[in-house]
């Protein structure tokens, strides 16, 4: 049996408030998702909240489900199950909490935890150690245009 392991925390301070954070997380984050990168079907493909779901859609119109939507607390809180490219049995789960940082800025935490369930859990909580930063400085750079 796999111990616990720790979360993935990683935080990010970007220059526009709450509302408009949570906004660009959710309803833009097609915008600026590396998509090149951090999808199923590569930079082709398209992210976005469909519902409860968090969806890529590839240019054939292929669908992936990436998570379901547990709790969405405009503008602090969004969590959600993560699966993408995996089966929903092997979901882990992904928080994302907006905090007002001062002058029209804010905090915005992520948290990722739940390895557990994977087959190579040691493995992927390694990958998105490294990936999370790289998904939060597009995000970063598109709230310097709101």
């Amino acid at each position: 049996m796999t111990s616990r392991l720790p979360p993935v925390r990683r935080e990010v301070e970007v220059s526009t408030d709450p509302y408009r954070a949570f906004e660009l997380w959710t309803k833009q984050i097609g915008r600026w998702w590396p998509m090149a990168s951090h999808s199923v079907h590569g930079e082709l493909g398209s992210v976005a909240f469909d519902g409860s779901r968090l969806i890529e859609t590839a240019p054939d119109g292929t669908t992936v489900i990436w998570g379901t939507v547990t709790t969405w607390e405009p503008p602090h809180r969004l969590a959600l199950t993560w699966h993408p490219g995996r089966d929903a049995s092997e979901a882990t789960y992904v928080e994302v909490w907006f905090h007002p940082a001062g002058r029209g800025r804010t905090r915005v935490t992520l948290e990722h935890t739940g390895w557990e369930v994977l087959a190579e859990p040691e493995q992927i909580r390694a990958n998105y150690e490294t990936g999370w930063p790289v998904v939060l400085e597009p995000f970063a750079t598109a709230a310097q245009d709101l």
